[in-house]
């Protein structure tokens, strides 16, 4: 078959310019200035926009999106809207430049490291759109603006080659990569990315190549045999200290409460899901903890019930006391410990 054949590791290149082809069309960050130095390592793939960027989605209500309950999608929700944006459609597009309300974002979206993010593509009130490089970084997406030109990492949201070198991203939270039953039962006026007007692509094109054990489409700078090459974890930064949360360890519990380098960290996944939220646990002077191995959303210090889904108190001694967010990558472990070599391993 001729995607199997694509799909071998050095043919993953002519992959990506078959399905653009096919399919054409019309300040929070997770690094350091430090990072500047790896545009040597910037490798090319494909001429510049041989992967088309969507500049002006379209839409339809979720009734008439046409996704199979289990097909994987990119979901957020800015000011009380709520958007979904198909994996299977993405794979085509990588990049979406879009707007809720005053908010312009930039939904961008890396298969090879499983990796999901949202920027707001504003800078000091000017806003960029964004498009595919045709570059990799440590196997994952480079964007480019196409006002400037400049280059810029998914993965630190911050501009490491061009006009705009140093500049960064904020990260708008909660991205997440769900199944479209989990997302449509959760936001029933959602809207959801189109093709046009029409059915998204109905197929993961990159199906085999997340079953397999390739790290992308060059070799890993490092391996790290601590998890397996394609171990889904939550990677978190706290001052610019890196820690990675398996999703294995969400089996038999929904909430993970950690200590990391002074900050008190609550790791959440809802394993029917795949919703996952990060907070800081210190609310107000009290640090909040959980019975463990339990998915009892009660916590034990302050006898709180929390919706944490929204990072609330319903119920208890802090009702109405919100948590605070922390950012967080959803990723491959192999993509992890290649950018973050000194990574520590929950549970290891």
């Amino acid at each position: 078959m001729l995607i199997e054949f694509f799909l071998r590791k050095k043919h993953l290149y002519l992959l990506c310019l078959v399905l653009c082809i096919s399919v054409s069309n019309d300040n929070l960050c997770l690094a350091g200035t430090d990072i500047l130095q790896e545009k040597d390592e910037i490798q090319y793939v494909l001429p510049r926009d041989a992967i088309p960027a969507i500049k002006n989605p379209e839409f339809v209500p979720a009734e008439e999106a046409g996704l199979d309950d289990n097909e994987p999608v990119v979901g957020i929700t800015i000011d009380g809207e709520s958007r979904a944006y198909s994996v299977y459609l993405l794979n085509h597009h990588e990049i979406v430049n879009d707007r809720i309300g005053d908010t312009a974002f930039v939904v961008a979206w890396c298969p090879l490291a499983n990796l999901a993010v949202v920027y707001n593509r504003e800078i000091d009130d000017k806003e960029y759109t964004f498009g595919v490089s045709g570059k990799l970084l440590k196997n994952t997406l480079v964007m480019f603006d196409y006002e400037t030109e400049s280059l810029w990492s998914i993965v630190y949201g911050e501009a490491i080659d061009g006009e705009l070198t140093g500049g960064k991203l904020n990260t708008i939270p909660w991205c997440q990569k769900v199944p479209w039953g989990a997302w449509k039962k959760l936001h029933q006026d959602t809207l959801v990315l189109s093709y046009h007007g029409s059915r998204t692509i109905g197929y993961d094109v990159y199906g085999d190549y997340h079953k397999n054990q390739e790290t992308g489409i060059f070799p890993a700078g490092n391996i790290d045999a601590r998890l397996g090459i394609k171990a889904n974890v939550i990677g978190i930064e706290v001052n610019d200290k890196h820690k990675a949360y398996p999703f294995y360890l969400f089996s038999k519990t929904a909430i993970i409460t950690d200590e990391f380098d002074g900050m008190n960290l609550l790791v959440y996944r809802n394993n029917d899901t795949g919703i996952i939220k990060v907070y800081d646990r210190q609310v107000g002077g009290a640090v909040i903890n959980f019975e463990e191995n339990r998915n009892d959303t009660t916590d034990s210090v302050t006898n709180t019930t929390w919706d944490l889904e929204n990072g609330i108190g319903i119920k208890g001694s802090m009702k109405d006391k919100t948590l605070h967010p922390v950012t967080f990558l959803a990723v491959y472990w192999f993509v992890w410990a290649d950018y973050y070599p000194d990574a520590e391993v929950f549970g290891n």
